[in-house]
């Protein structure tokens, strides 16, 4: 009891000490882990508790950004004391990144990937940063082809695959994405979505094969193509290719094949 009243007594003294940054009351006071550890009669889970109703009962209509990066540091804290904390990485993922602390929103969601590997939301998350903030498709897909391993309904599993595989052809290139999707069609079970996937994967074999007939057409005449058809006119493709999901194929500004969006 000495002990745990000394603690506490130096940590007040040292929080007393420090610059106020944070504008919200409930994120005024950070003690260290341990700290809390001691707070909480030794219970890391209990710790992690209290300080996430902390976070939880913030006001983050008012917060600035000072606010966000105390309450990125107590959830950082959450994660270290219970990794498995639901609503800790909840919060993280939709308050910490759009206020401007998107490390921190990760290291959560990541913890918390390892901690429930029974939960697909965590890794789902994580993708999500990466594609949206840190505009990387291509890790973004990976962590949601985690996510679908983990899904538990094939719905669940469906849509993320689906999602992912749009992310893998905005993240590689055309040859490699079509090849993903190929194996990610190969692994699905027989049915409507195999097919979607087979359909996504022949469209960017299409593609590939236009953005190689471009790239033989512009060393020929040192001019890009004006119009898809010129590269049927050339002989370097006997027609426009279908696109099995109806969209069709476009030349962008600088001559070169894209998909239309769809």
């Amino acid at each position: 009891m000495v002990l745990v009243v000394g603690i506490y007594g130096l940590s007040l003294s040292i929080l007393g000490r420090q610059t106020r940054v944070a504008d919200i009351p409930e994120l005024l006071v950070t003690p260290p882990q341990v700290v809390q550890i001691l707070f909480s009669a030794g219970d890391r889970y209990l710790a992690a508790n209290l300080t996430g109703f902390r976070v939880l009962v913030a006001d983050t209509a008012r917060m600035k950004p000072a606010d966000y990066a105390v309450q990125a540091r107590l959830q950082r804290d959450i994660a270290w004391l219970n990794p498995a904390h639901e609503d800790n990485y909840y919060i993280a993922a939709n308050i910490l990144p759009w206020g401007g602390e998107v490390d921190a929103a990760d290291e959560v969601l990541r913890r918390a990937v390892a901690a429930r590997p029974w939960d697909f939301l965590p890794a789902f998350h994580v993708g999500f940063i990466e594609y949206h903030f840190r505009r990387s498709p291509a890790k973004g897909a990976r962590w949601l082809l985690l996510a679908a391993e983990r899904a538990a309904e094939p719905g669940d599993q469906w849509g993320l695959q689906s999602v992912a595989a749009r992310w893998i052809e905005r993240g590689y290139d055309t040859n490699t994405a079509a090849g993903l999707v190929d194996a990610m069609a190969n692994s699905a079970p027989p049915g409507g979505f195999r097919r979607y996937l087979r359909m996504r994967a022949e469209r960017l074999h299409s593609l590939a094969r236009l953005r190689e007939a471009a790239r033989v057409y512009r060393s020929r005449h040192g001019v890009p193509p004006a119009k898809l058809t010129d590269l049927v006119a050339d002989g370097l493709v006997s027609e426009i290719p279908r696109d099995p999901l109806g969209a069709g194929f476009l030349l962008d500004s600088a001559g070169e094949p894209e998909l239309k969006p769809n």
